[in-house]
C-alpha cells in the first residue's frame, strides 16, 4: 500500500538524518521545490559527485506535503511525522547536518526542510548507504508506525594531486591503482629532461609516462626531477682556413714568393639579435682551438665567423658557418672556400626542480561469505566491516544491514562489505536452493511453476510433457525431478493410495483444480475430462467483484 511513497522519501531520508558529528551547519531550504499534483519532492533530485581530496558542500530543500494521494494504492494519505532513525555506511570523510537536530519532522507544521552534506572525501567508489526510518502515516482512518530501511548510493569520484612539477590522478584506490601522470614544466626550445620514480619499480624519462599500476595496499612515494637544459658551446677547433687573409700590410703576398707568414684567427659568435661574443686571436696559425668556452646558446638561430685579426688594415673575413641546434654533439663545417673545422656543443643544466606526492592504495575487505549448515545462516568472514550489504540474485536486501542473514529465499547470495577505508569488495556466491514439497488437490499433483523444467514419473515410467503438475492416473508412487537453475537439482516423491479413502472420494476425483490455493501470485488452472477446448473463465476479487475475464482453451490431458 505505501510502497510508491517509501521509495520516493528513502531519498529525503538520506538527506536529513541527524548525525551527532555533523559539522554542516546552515542550510536554507527553497520555498520553490514544490511538484503538482503533491508528493514528497527533493530538490535538486540528483546531487553533484564528491571529489576525493576536494572539499564538498552541497545543501538540499526537501518538500512533505501534510496530505497527498499515493499514485500506488490511490488512498489519499496524511503523512503525520518522520523520523530518522539511523544512517550507516557513509563515505568517510562525508557528513550529513539535518535542519531538525532531533531527526524528527512534522509535515503539518512545516512542510519544508533542508539538508546540507559536507566534508573531505578520502575514498573514492560508491558507497550504499542504509537509511532506517520510521514513517507515521493515516490512511482510511487507520494510524501506522511503518519502520524501513533503504539503500542510497553515494558516487566519490576519484581525486586529482600534483606539484609545481607534475599532476596525477587519481590519488588513492582500493585494491589496485591506475593512475595517470603528466608533467607541467616545459621550458621549450631549451633542452628538457625528466627522471620519474613511481615508487612501484618502474621509472620513465617521458613527460607523459604510461600509466602506472600500484599493487599492493600501501602508500608510494612518486618523484620527478625536471631538467631545464641548455646548449651550450664548449669547444671551437678551426682545422683550415681559405686565402682571404693573403695580401694585406700585415701578410703581404710578394711576387715570386706568394703569401708570407700566416693568418691571427679569431671567432665572433652572434645569436638572433645580434648580440655578439668575440673570441681571443691566436698569431700566426693556420689552425687554432678553443675550449672551455661554456657559452650557454640559449637565443637561436646563432652563427659563427671567422676573422683574420690586421692591426693596421681592416680584419678579413674567412667565412661564416650558420650553426642549426638540433641537440648536442660535433658540428662540422667547410665554408668559403677553405675555411673548416668542428663545433663541440653539450646540453647542460640550467635549472633543476624535484618535487614528490603520494598514491596511496587502501586494501580490500575480506567480503567472503560461510554458510552455517545447521542453520542455513549466512555470515562474513569479517565481523567488523563498516558495512554489509546482502544481496539475492544482484539485488540488494534492504533490511539486512548485520554480518549474518538468515536466507529468505531462494537464489545466488552474496555480500558487499565496505571496511575502514570506505573499499569495497563483493564475496563468494552461495546458492541457496528452494525447498518444497509435492502438493495435491483434487486429481493433480503440482509443484511451484516458473522452474527450469520438470520431469515426471509413475512407477518409475516418464510421464510425457515437462509441467509444473500431472493427473493422477491411479494407486501408485509419483515422483518428479525439478531443475531449479543455480545448479539446484530437487527430487520428490509423492504416494497415492486410494485404499485408505472413501468410496465416495475415490470415485468421485476432481475434474477442476486451481494450485497453489491460497496465494497472492502467478497461479495454474487445471483441467481434466472437458467436453470443450474452450473455456470461459472470471477473475473475482474478494468482494465477488470481476477483476477480468477471458476466454482459454485448455490442453487436453491424454
Amino acid at each position: 500500500m505505501w510502497s510508491s511513497f517509501y521509495r520516493c522519501l528513502f531519498v529525503t531520508c538520506a538527506l536529513i538524518a541527524a548525525d551527532s558529528f555533523a559539522q554542516c551547519d546552515g542550510c536554507v531550504p527553497d520555498q520553490t521545490c514544490t511538484t503538482s499534483p503533491a508528493f514528497p519532492t527533493l530538490c535538486p533530485e540528483t546531487a553533484p559527485p564528491a571529489t576525493v581530496g576536494v572539499y564538498y558542500e552541497q545543501d538540499f530543500t526537501f518538500w512533505m506535503p501534510p496530505t497527498f494521494t499515493d499514485p500506488g494504492s490511490g488512498f489519499d494519505v496524511t503523512l503525520l511525522q518522520l523520523t530518522v532513525t539511523d544512517v550507516s555506511g557513509m563515505p568517510f570523510g562525508l557528513q550529513f547536518t539535518a535542519s531538525s537536530p532531533t531527526g524528527v519532522y512534522y509535515p503539518q507544521d512545516d512542510p519544508f526542510g533542508c539538508a546540507r552534506i559536507c566534508g573531505t572525501p578520502f575514498g573514492a567508489g560508491d558507497y550504499m548507504v542504509t537509511i532506517s526510518v520510521i514513517a507515521t502515516v493515516n490512511a482510511s482512518g487507520f494510524t501506522l508506525d511503518v519502520p524501513t530501511s533503504f539503500p542510497v548510493s553515494i558516487t566519490v569520484l576519484p581525486g586529482s594531486g600534483g606539484n609545481a612539477s607534475f599532476s596525477y590522478a587519481p590519488t588513492t584506490g582500493c585494491g589496485t591503482v591506475t593512475a595517470s601522470f603528466q608533467a607541467l614544466i616545459d621550458g621549450t626550445p631549451s633542452p628538457m629532461s625528466y627522471a620519474w620514480n613511481f615508487g612501484n619499480g618502474a621509472t620513465s624519462n617521458s613527460a607523459n609516462p604510461p600509466a602506472q599500476t600500484f599493487a599492493p595496499a600501501g602508500t608510494y612515494t612518486v618523484s620527478l626531477q625536471t631538467t631545464i637544459g641548455g646548449y651550450v658551446l664548449q669547444t671551437v677547433t678551426l682545422a683550415s682556413t681559405n686565402s682571404n687573409w693573403c695580401g694585406d700590410v700585415e701578410e703581404p703576398n710578394l711576387p715570386l714568393v706568394g703569401c708570407t707568414g700566416s693568418p691571427d684567427p679569431y671567432f665572433v659568435l652572434t645569436n638572433a639579435t645580434g648580440g655578439t661574443y668575440t673570441s681571443s686571436a691566436f698569431t700566426d696559425v693556420s689552425s687554432a682551438t678553443w675550449t672551455n668556452l661554456g657559452l650557454l646558446l640559449d637565443n637561436p638561430p646563432y652563427s659563427i665567423s671567422f676573422y683574420d685579426e690586421d692591426v693596421i688594415s681592416s680584419d678579413d673575413l674567412l667565412g661564416t658557418y650558420n650553426m642549426t641546434l638540433t641537440g648536442a654533439g660535433t658540428l662540422f663545417f667547410n665554408v668559403a672556400g677553405g675555411t673548416a673545422g668542428s663545433l663541440s656543443i653539450t646540453n647542460e643544466p640550467q635549472q633543476v626542480f624535484n618535487d614528490t606526492a603520494y598514491v596511496s592504495v587502501f586494501p580490500l575487505p575480506n567480503a567472503a561469505i560461510t554458510q552455517n549448515g545447521a542453520t542455513t545462516e549466512l555470515c562474513a568472514v569479517d565481523p567488523d566491516l563498516a558495512s554489509y550489504v546482502w544481496l539475492l540474485d544482484g539485488q540488494p536486501i534492504p533490511d539486512e544491514t548485520g554480518a549474518c542473514v538468515l536466507p529468505t529465499g531462494p537464489g545466488v547470495w552474496q555480500l558487499v562489505g565496505t571496511n575502514g577505508f570506505g573499499c569495497a569488495d563483493t564475496s563468494n556466491a552461495i546458492v541457496v536452493c528452494p525447498v518444497f514439497n509435492i502438493a495435491h488437490s483434487g486429481n493433480v499433483l503440482f509443484v511451484p511453476s516458473g522452474y527450469t523444467s520438470y520431469a515426471w514419473t509413475y512407477n518409475g515410467t516418464p510421464i510425457p510433457g515437462s509441467a509444473a503438475f500431472v493427473f493422477l492416473q491411479g494407486d501408485g508412487t509419483y515422483a518428479v525431478t525439478v531443475d531449479a537453475g543455480n545448479g539446484c537439482i530437487i527430487n520428490l516423491s509423492f504416494l497415492w493410495d486410494t485404499t485408505e479413502l472413501s468410496d465416495h472420494a475415490a470415485a468421485q476425483p476432481a475434474r477442476f483444480a486451481v494450485f497453489p490455493a491460497p496465494t497472492a501470485g502467478p497461479f495454474t488452472i487445471a483441467a481434466d475430462g472437458l467436453s470443450s477446448s474452450t473455456v470461459h473463465l472470471e477473475l473475482l476479487d474478494i468482494e465477488g467483484r470481476v477483476v477480468r475475464s477471458w476466454a482459454q482453451g485448455l490442453p487436453r490431458a491424454n
